[in-house]
């Protein structure tokens, strides 16, 4: 009776377990026709999609903690198990444990175990098996006494079935399924394109789990901190919302509005003696007077963070600014309540581009005029070097004019922080000297400056005389080049200015025609005069 107690232990103590949630309700599969031990076991935090099966090696019997084992061993397991002249099941050397008087006393889970118990369950049909929802515990009923494998499929893939655990059946059992999936981070942005003083809007989406690591190094997750880099482009960020429930069809938990958003904000976390900056800690689990944690949310659940933030600078014209958001598991060990941030991270990131406008001030003949000056509906900026303005914010259903904006000695204006989409009215002000103001508005548009580049390397051969004997080359590949302000003029706005028109004087036309007029009168009396005198003397 020792002898099957201890060996009780031995095969109780060869549990491999990986991690998820703790739910309160129960799916309950039943092996029909029932067994008359009824025995039972539960896997807690079964993933949904997954199908679980169990595969009984050996049977099993059981009275109060004692249990003993029986069965024939698989050609495949000898090196591991051995059975008696009555069909009794123990460990063999290879994974028993010994005193210096050699008796057993444990045995060892080793990795060629595992291996030739995953490939036997593999090999061998299930006793039952059942597809979990993914809301509660999955529960079988009415089994015989045994020692089972539990391995699990995804519906996705029922060719990838793999061992979770081992355990007995005393006359229940529990299995933790701790490795089914790890966090995954998205994060998307509203629009790719914004003007300065615009509100980006973002949102990080993140697959979450309840347990995390493998095996015997798995750990419950408590909480989770989620960081978002926030560069100094990017201020007044806000969350607006978050979501926490299994899908986007089954929205679960939903934080929104100014008050119960208040913990929920971008600023300082610590975890132990860690501390992150702009982050948010979500509380993931609940701490009980027994000093266990319980996860408040369903295996799997799904996070939906959506904030804002103003966009207040640009560190590069017409090439992406980038943030990146990430999720972080806090955990707690076993029998443990003391929590430490998980030492890895899932990240993902967005990029937002911002563009520039350009005015050329010229002549009919294209030469360059300075001194001109222009508004434009709906802009606000602060101005920097002459004719460099930076966009504070632009309202385009505005019809107020913004301040006047001049243009360099070149007769070049540029506008900083524009989006793509952006169509900006404007209108001249003021002309250069000697020229006359343009009297109808214009469109500005920003300019997209990108250059598609292609690059190709390879080898030539050439023999002693000069002459390619081979040639070799790879792929031709492309990149994007981003061009900087100066190269806006090429593609600036022309705005033409004539000279002014040159009006009558008194030193001009107008004064000659009447001395010509008046010359032709005297000559023409001259003329009648002399005709006159000569008819007389005849």
């Amino acid at each position: 009776m020792k002898r099957i107690k201890k060996l009780a232990s031995i095969l109780l103590a060869m549990v491999m377990v990986l991690g998820m949630t703790m739910t309160t309700f129960a799916q309950t599969k039943a092996l029909e026709p029932a067994d008359a031990d009824n025995a039972k076991i539960t896997i807690k935090n079964p993933a949904k999609g997954e199908t679980y099966s169990l595969h009984k090696l050996f049977d099993a019997t059981v009275s109060g903690d004692n249990i003993a084992y029986q069965g024939t061993v698989p050609e495949s397991l000898a090196a591991f198990f051995e059975a008696d002249t009555q069909g009794y099941i123990s460990p063999t050397d290879v994974i028993a444990v010994k005193d210096a008087d050699g008796k057993i006393t444990g045995t060892k889970m080793t990795d060629e175990l595992k291996a030739a118990l995953e490939a036997w369950a593999l090999s061998d049909a299930e006793v039952v098996s059942e597809v979990s929802n993914g809301d509660s515990d999955l529960v079988f009923t009415g089994l015989p006494y045994g020692y089972y494998v539990v391995t699990t499929t995804h519906e996705s893939d029922a060719t990838a079935k793999a061992a979770i655990t081992v355990t007995s059946t005393q006359p229940d059992a529990e299995i933790v399924d701790k490795n089914v999936n790890t966090p995954t981070a998205v994060k998307t942005v509203k629009k790719e394109s914004y003007s300065i003083g615009d509100t980006v809007k973002y949102t990080g989406t993140f697959d979450t789990t309840n347990y995390i690591g493998e095996g015997e190094n798995s750990k419950q997750v408590v909480d989770y901190v989620i960081q978002d880099t926030l560069p100094e482009y990017l201020a007044n960020a806000k969350v607006t919302k978050i979501t926490i429930g299994k899908t986007a069809t089954d929205p679960g938990t939903v934080i929104e509005g100014e008050a119960n958003l208040t913990n929920y904000q971008f600023g300082e976390v610590t975890v132990g003696t860690t501390t992150y900056e702009k982050a948010i800690l979500i509380p993931w689990a609940t701490l009980a007077a027994d000093g266990t944690y319980t996860n408040t949310y369903a295996q799997g659940a799904q996070i939906v963070i959506e904030y804002e933030a103003t966009l207040t600078s640009t560190t590069n014209i017409n090439a992406a600014d980038t943030n990146t958001i990430s999720i972080r598991p806090v955990v707690v060990d076993d029998n443990s309540t003391e929590k430490k941030p998980w030492d890895e991270k899932w990240e993902d990131k967005a990029e937002i581009k911002t563009y520039a406008a350009a005015i050329k001030k010229v002549d009919e003949s294209g030469n360059p005029l300075a001194g001109a000056t222009f508004t434009i509906k709906g802009l606000t900026v602060t101005a920097g070097e002459t004719g460099v303005y930076t966009v504070v914010s632009y309202d385009p259903n505005s019809t107020t004019e913004s301040a006047e904006l001049s243009t360099d000695a070149e007769g070049k204006l540029y506008i900083i922080g524009l989006a793509s989409d952006v169509k900006l009215t404007v209108t001249e002000f003021k002309a250069p000297d000697g020229y006359n103001k343009l009297l109808e508005s214009k469109e500005l548009l920003p300019q997209i400056l990108t250059e598609e580049i292609f690059v190709t390397s390879g080898e030539k051969h050439y023999d002693e005389d000069g002459n390619l004997v081979s040639e070799s080359s790879t792929a031709t590949t492309s990149k994007t080049v981003e061009k900087n302000l100066t190269e806006l003029d090429v593609n600036a706005l022309e705005i033409v200015n004539q000279r002014g028109t040159l009006l009558p004087s008194t030193g001009g036309i107008g004064t000659t025609i009447f001395y010509v007029v008046g010359g032709i009168l005297v000559v023409a009396a001259g003329i009648l005069l002399v005709t006159k005198k000569r008819m007389s003397a005849r």
